[in-house]
């Protein structure tokens, strides 16, 4: 069984053929993703894809799903995970009331949930204030951001609190975070580094994007659920404790 993991970054097994923007690993194939897939039509049995979606410009997000649809076999599986925009929407407005209202706790939160919903469309340096609030010891809602934010908070976590890092901000530094004055040219370049999002997708749109792209069967499913064989050995969704890597995520599989 021929298995693709399009922009796996970090995240991949032995098993799959791994393709990211630069190789971040043995055997991890650097390519343009922006220029469509160096791949024959019918090759693969599966394509996923993890948080990549949502990198490509809105305009570009049919072409790409085009490209997946042509080099799947017939009957192949599309597996695609993405922030999940409607579960973040309900969670701000939710939060937003509570707030309003005087929660403490709730007020917290939602000072969290406007970051993780704006921060990495808008950041023109890396990290964004998503990096800033994380440098915070003790974090505002520490556990709440843990559950958002699964693995990826709890890495960064691990680096930033390591004394033996360098790198560790002091407490007036975490205090003070502000961003310095940049020119035009390295905010430009940034935004073009593939860091940033430049678009959301709920379970409605892209269920619309993935039948106009020609797949059927589709239908939303859960990190540790999977009609790709042996999914959960990979450990792509899912960690080896079977905690979900991206708990903030949309999970959707469909076939061609």
């Amino acid at each position: 069984m021929k298995l693709l993991n399009l922009g796996c970054g970090r995240s991949y097994h032995h098993e799959w053929i791994n393709v990211n923007f630069q190789s971040t690993g043995q055997g991890v194939i650097p390519c343009n993703l922006n220029c469509g897939l160096p791949f024959s039509d019918s090759t693969f049995h599966v394509v996923y894809h993890s948080h990549l979606l949502e990198h490509f410009p809105k305009h570009y997000a049919p072409k790409f799903l085009k490209e997946c649809f042509r080099i799947l076999r017939t009957g192949g599986i599309i597996r695609v995970v993405i922030p999940d925009l409607e579960r973040i929407v309900r969670l701000y407005l939710n939060l937003l009331e509570k707030a309003k209202n005087g929660d403490k706790k709730a007020r917290q939160q939602y000072e969290w949930i406007v970051i993780e919903m704006l921060d990495q469309m808008v950041r023109d340096q890396s990290g964004g204030e998503m990096l800033n609030y994380w440098k915070q010891n003790p974090m505002p809602e520490e556990e709440f951001v843990i559950e958002r934010c699964g693995s990826e908070v709890l890495n960064a976590l691990a680096i930033l609190r390591n004394p033996a890092n360098t790198g560790i901000i002091s407490e007036s530094e975490q205090l003070n975070c502000q961003t310095p004055v940049r020119d035009a040219e390295s905010i430009g370049q940034f935004r073009l580094s593939g860091e940033v999002h430049q678009w959301m997708y709920d379970r409605y749109s892209l269920s619309l994007l993935l039948e106009n792209a020609g797949f059927k069967d589709i239908h939303p499913c859960s990190a540790d659920e999977s009609d790709i064989p042996n999914f959960n050995s990979y450990l792509l969704d899912i960690e080896s404790d079977g905690a979900v890597r991206k708990p903030d995520s949309l999970f959707m599989e469909a076939k061609k």
